[in-house]
């Protein structure tokens, strides 16, 4: 068994202890059933849960944490780690894959050739269909035409990812974050 296989298993079982004991609490903070029926015990557990109001409302809190606590889990282990995420392309040959951590880089080298960018920030999304698209987050220098170098980078990154990895770019949106500006003070 593989450590990524361990560390699934685990998680799973512990998905299922925690959802057998919320359930478990919830239905004692309803009190649907007698708490001495179920552990055939003296009063003294159903005086500690079931004395007042207040430690049916804590056993209920409880239970609603932990079930919030499973979903969260459930919910994180279903995330991908987009820095691990990669296109893969088909040749003759057989299965190219190019993670989207190259594709940024790739994209970050025709956006250094160009002096009008401060900084840049690509985010790859892959498509279903095939491809994928690009944002790229720019903070741009003063009096530049946002329009005209909007298409030139667009024009650009697109040519150079086909050229060098055969990637397909779908759609390539420019926000502009910031526009920067020099400082020209008259001394």
């Amino acid at each position: 068994m593989g450590k990524e296989s361990f560390s699934n298993l685990m998680f799973g079982l512990f998905l299922v202890v925690i959802i057998f004991f919320s359930a478990i609490i919830f239905s004692l903070s309803l009190r649907p059933f007698s708490l001495e029926g179920l552990l055939s015990k003296t009063n003294y557990y159903y005086n500690l849960f079931y004395s007042n109001l207040f430690n049916q409302i804590v056993l209920g809190l409880i239970a609603v944490l932990l079930i919030i606590l499973a979903i969260y889990l459930i919910w994180k282990k279903g995330q991908y780690n987009k820095e691990d995420l990669s296109v893969a392309q088909k040749t003759s040959f057989g299965e190219i894959k190019i993670s989207t951590n190259s594709i940024k880089h790739l994209t970050l080298k025709v956006i250094k050739g160009m002096g009008d960018i401060k900084e840049a920030k690509p985010e790859i999304n892959i498509l279903k269909m095939g491809g994928i698209n690009i944002d790229l987050h720019l903070s741009v220098m003063q009096d530049v035409n946002i329009p005209e170098l909007s298409e030139k980078i667009q024009r650009k990154v697109k040519e150079y990812l086909s050229e060098t990895s055969g990637i397909e770019t779908k759609e390539i949106k420019i926000h502009i974050d910031k526009i920067v500006y020099e400082d020209n003070k008259i001394k």
